[in-house]
């Protein structure tokens, strides 16, 4: 070990990359779990439902389990991470605005540090990402809605 000790950056846009990616994992994980759930209630070989023979008076019927259990299901309305970095460095950036003429736009890419952090320092700052949940669009809502007609 040298005098200095390397402490890491990282790029303060890829770690919200990461996050965003850790939530569109999870979330496509609960789809999976449900979509698991309710291929129990079909046979894989023909598709027809799972029923259960019911008798009711002198008849027998066969009811679809699908229709007799709930389908509750875990979903994600808000995620919400908190942490703590410090500021490494401020990197400006400039790009031609194409829409006005020859000025430019800047903005800067923020690098924070991650290691050897003290609630303490004075150059600590605290971060928060908020990821909510948006509800499906009323195109996709319709198409659902158009094939569950079909149904």
């Amino acid at each position: 070990m040298g005098l200095f000790k390397h402490k890491e950056r990282y790029a303060l846009s890829d770690i919200l990359k990461g996050l965003h990616h850790a939530v569109n994992s999870a979330q496509e994980m609960l789809q999976a779990q449900q979509v698991q759930n309710l291929k129990r209630f079909w046979q894989e070989t023909d598709g027809s439902p799972v029923c259960q023979k019911v008798k009711i008076g002198d008849k027998k019927i066969g009811v679809p389990l699908v229709s007799l259990v709930s389908h509750n299901r875990l979903e994600m309305e808000e995620v919400e991470v908190t942490f703590k970095a410090r500021i490494a460095d401020v990197e400006p950036h400039s790009i031609v605005n194409r829409l006005n003429g020859k000025n430019s736009v800047t903005y800067a890419g923020l690098q924070v540090e991650l290691n050897d952090l003290k609630a303490t320092d004075s150059d600590m700052i605290d971060i928060t990402v908020r990821f909510k949940l948006k509800e499906d669009s009323e195109e996709t809502n319709r198409l659902a809605r158009d094939y569950n007609k079909q149904i």
